[in-house]
């Protein structure tokens, strides 16, 4: 018995939601592939960082650690759009932020670390990082911090749909595709 079109688009919804809540879980296993992206100086904020990047397929991590206050004329540091930069209180002993973002095709899912003294170990200070050892770490200790540092995790609701619309559209189409040559090929009378 022949599955209705309506019955094939819910398994189609149903399949593309699978694929988007295995994607930590795929992606996060895909780290050992992880390349440095960039060791950059970057003004944030009216801020100067000394910032790193690794990446693997489908997740990016970027360090960032606060040097000084930044000239005016600096320009635009050109950290990816996903990344929210949060206040680090200049008074703070240490300023870093570390951000590990995935998802395919566009990040959705997100978890950054605060360290605002020097207890705090992760993120590690820009200069002595190794980019792929923290992205490891992010991955694997999502959500958690082991010595304390403040850590929060997001999820961006237009990538989730991005990413839904991406799995699912190509399988609608050909569903539709097949309905629509299906009636088609019938005999003329």
């Amino acid at each position: 018995m022949a599955m209705s079109r309506r019955t094939k688009l819910i398994v189609i919804g149903l399949v593309a939601a699978l694929g988007v809540a295995a994607q930590p879980m795929i992606l996060g296993s895909q780290v050992d592939q992880c390349k440095p992206s960039f060791t950059d100086a970057v003004a944030a904020r009216g801020i100067l960082w000394v910032a790193n990047g690794a990446s693997s397929p489908g997740v990016e991590w970027i360090n960032l650690e606060a040097e000084d206050d930044a000239p005016d004329q600096t320009p635009d540091p050109g950290l990816p759009a996903w990344l929210d930069l949060p206040i680090v209180p200049e008074s703070a002993a240490e300023r870093r932020v570390g951000t590990v973002a995935l998802g395919w095709p566009v990040r959705w899912s997100f978890c950054q670390w605060v360290a605002t003294d020097t207890e705090h170990f992760f993120p590690p200070i820009a200069e002595n990082e190794e980019p792929c050892q923290s992205l490891r770490r992010a991955v694997r200790d999502w959500g958690q911090s082991a010595d304390g540092a403040s850590v929060r995790s997001w999820v961006g609701m237009t990538g989730v749909v991005v990413c839904w619309l991406t799995i699912a559209a190509p399988m609608v189409l050909v569903v539709l595709a097949t309905r629509q040559s299906a009636g088609k090929s019938g005999s003329a009378p």
